[in-house]
């Protein structure tokens, strides 16, 4: 199953279980941490998880009801 990564908006596919992918980000040392970015780059090296390029959305789907349309003039 495909997710988005709900911060990023990242699309990606779980390649190893929930408890693998917790276990590595919990032994990573905290300067790791710090980034959400770093974080998703080292699971997707590890080949935890598989990221899908190219389809990427940084709308949250809980908010899309409170969205305002833009009509481009920045209004």
């Amino acid at each position: 199953m495909d997710r988005h990564i709900k911060y990023g908006g990242v699309r990606f596919v779980n390649n190893a279980s929930p408890e693998e992918i917790n276990n590595f980000v919990r032994n990573l040392p905290e300067h790791q941490k710090d980034s959400l970015f770093e974080v998703v780059r080292l699971l997707d090296q590890e080949g935890l998880i598989t990221l899908i390029d190219g389809d990427n959305t940084t709308v949250d789907k809980n908010m899309e009801e409170f969205m305002i349309p833009n009509n481009g003039d920045g209004h």
